[in-house]
């Protein structure tokens, strides 16, 4: 299977084998690349833009034997999503080596991003609306009056029950709500197919709306309830 073809919880974080062709040839200010090592042993991470990236411990002439370059701690490169969507891919079970390696990058990666933020990005609920190379900007219904639309919105953490971030986009009917002004979503699903539902919208909510919004936050900290832990269904 293909990079896009697999959902990201399966590949983030974990050690994966693309079939990377000529993109090795990319490494070799690290590492010494032969024609045959067109094998790449990759974890993943989400850059500060966003942007979902493939760091390369090790690579090699087939699927089982990626480890030229697993001895260095230093990683051999990094690629791009971009780079790899369309390349085979393979989940696989790390070494204790690969695990060593690889850890103290992540951990230097992750080591400003929110907690919550950290947690969303494992929830395999939210796989289905991710975007392939930005993974946490994530599809959301938005209703205004009459008007319901699915738009990208940029999540930044959890506030209560609700998935919480910024639209990413302008909505292309006139409504009071913009680009760049928070959402907060909750996770609803339409018969079997997970979908996100912005409760509330914008700048500006009414009053009746921050009312509401307090009830709800006071009850689910009342019962200890968060994003990770409530679905509706309609």
């Amino acid at each position: 299977m293909k990079l896009y073809e697999h959902r990201f919880t399966e590949y983030y974080h974990k050690y994966v084998v693309f079939e990377a062709d000529d993109l090795t040839d990319l490494l070799k200010e690290e590492i010494r690349v032969s024609d045959r090592d067109c094998y790449a042993l990759c974890s993943s991470y989400i850059a500060p833009d966003g942007f979902l990236e493939f760091n390369v411990l090790a690579i090699g002439n087939d699927w089982d034997s990626c480890t030229k370059g697993l001895r260095f701690n230093k990683m051999l490169g990094i690629f791009t999503a971009d780079q790899v969507c369309e390349k085979e891919m393979r989940v696989i079970e790390p070494s204790m080596r690969m695990i060593e390696k690889n850890f103290r990058f992540l951990l230097e990666k992750d080591a400003e991003v929110d907690e919550d933020l950290l947690q969303v990005r494992l929830d395999a609920r939210l796989d289905p609306v991710r975007d392939l190379f930005y993974p946490d900007h994530v599809l959301t219904g938005l209703i205004k009056g009459p008007f319901y639309r699915e738009y990208e919105m940029r999540v930044t953490g959890i506030k209560g029950p609700f998935l919480a971030g910024f639209l990413n986009e302008e909505p292309q009917e006139e409504i009071d709500v913009h680009e760049d002004d928070p959402l907060w979503a909750l996770p609803c699903y339409i018969g079997t197919e997970f979908r996100l539902l912005a409760l509330f919208a914008g700048e500006r909510m009414s009053k009746e709306e921050k009312e509401i919004m307090d009830q709800i936050l006071q009850v689910s900290d009342r019962y200890g309830i968060d994003f990770k832990g409530v679905s509706i269904k309609n």
